[in-house]
């Protein structure tokens, strides 16, 4: 029997390569004055920006840019609005990563919003989530901020260098995986997630080697895990590293990638000593064989396989440790034990089963 669910909004989505030269015939039905917003990538990629100017202008669009760059997402968007007159547009497209595509979000409420991904990472252009306010790991879900169209187009990450694209491959895993095993998540949402740990599986080794479909299948495996997050919310290795994010000179992919293997291995810990009946514990182990490739009689073993696996993983690409006292760690971790969503993690840790976690991938051993 399946049970009842509720699913929130998903944006029409364009994959492919060549997706992004399908874009203007798209945008001309809302109108021809579009504003532009870019981020760290445009802002990088100068070249690039002058051809989608020069490409949208062709195709009869009046083209406004804007860039939130390197801000905090509600803080570049009241800096843009106080610089434009939103009237004048009839639509909005974001190109970049989750900073400029929430940007994008903020600015186009009431307007089109076609949104343009260029990285492998949380998937925002496939959810109403806005991500980043007065806390690093605030959240906020609106149907409303769901853009219209989503052009994914692979391309964007064929040039990213290995160690940026396998730490952005394995949060997209954690967040996938940590979707998939949330209290809220539905049969819907399951089906959805499952493609893209199925598409991770099989394209992540070729991905870090350079291989074009690798970098295919993670891309797609990214989207879905911007729709599992935004149908089932965010898991804590997700909230932790937003946290991380700013307390350290780690990026978000970074201390995602860092303490994955660790903060999944707590939780099933946890799981285990006090909910070994869980929904949870089943799909923990279908996602070890799933990487694996392989199944297993007990599930101690696929567990094994599988923070095993994100072990090595870890080892292999020499991700970067926390450079945080015990002390500060404490902090981040009670902050979040005070908001805990029993609605969206699988199971309540203590603040020594975190500490425990977090001190394995610690730079420092006192203070």
């Amino acid at each position: 029997m399946v049970s009842g669910f509720v699913s929130n909004g998903i944006p029409e989505l364009i994959f492919g390569r060549g997706a992004f030269q399908q874009m203007a015939k798209r945008v001309l039905p809302f109108g021809t004055r579009v504003l532009v917003v870019g981020g760290v990538y445009t802002d990088s990629h100068p070249g690039f920006l002058k051809e989608a100017f020069d490409y949208l202008s062709v195709s009869g669009l009046q083209v406004t840019h804007v860039s939130a760059g390197g801000k905090q997402t509600e803080e570049a968007a009241q800096m843009i609005r106080a610089d434009i007159n939103r009237d004048a547009y009839d639509c909005v497209i974001s190109i970049g990563g989750s900073r400029a595509i929430d940007v994008g979000k903020l600015l186009s409420v009431g307007l089109p919003h076609i949104a343009v991904p260029t990285t492998a990472g949380t998937g925002a252009a496939m959810n109403g989530v806005i991500f980043g306010g007065a806390s690093a790991y605030e959240e906020t879900q609106k149907t409303v901020l769901v853009p219209t169209i989503v052009f994914a187009d692979p391309s964007f990450i064929d040039e990213m260098d290995r160690d940026d694209f396998a730490a952005r491959a394995l949060g997209v895993f954690t967040l996938l995986m940590e979707a998939y095993v949330s209290p809220k998540a539905s049969v819907l949402s399951d089906a959805l997630v499952w493609s893209g740990l199925e598409a991770f599986a099989r394209g992540f080794v070729a991905g870090v080697e350079g291989k074009t479909e690798g970098r295919d299948d993670v891309f797609y495996a990214s989207l879905l895990a911007g729709v599992g997050s935004g149908q089932a919310g965010f898991g804590l290795t997700h909230q932790l590293a937003a946290a991380f994010e700013q307390k350290t000179k780690l990026s978000y992919a970074q201390a995602n990638a860092t303490i994955c293997a660790e903060v999944s291995d707590i939780i099933i810990e946890a799981l285990s000593d006090r909910l070994p009946d869980a929904e949870a514990m089943d799909k923990y182990a279908l996602v070890g064989e799933l990487i694996s490739s392989r199944s297993y009689e007990d599930r101690e073993e696929a567990y094994a396989s599988l923070i095993g696996t994100l072990r090595r993983w870890v080892a292999r690409l020499e991700l970067p440790k926390l450079d945080l006292s015990p002390r500060e760690l404490s902090a981040v971790s009670q902050a979040l034990l005070d908001e805990w969503d029993d609605q969206v993690l699988p199971v309540r840790l203590y603040e020594e089963e975190m500490m425990q976690a977090l001190l394995r991938r610690c730079a420092r051993a006192s203070g």
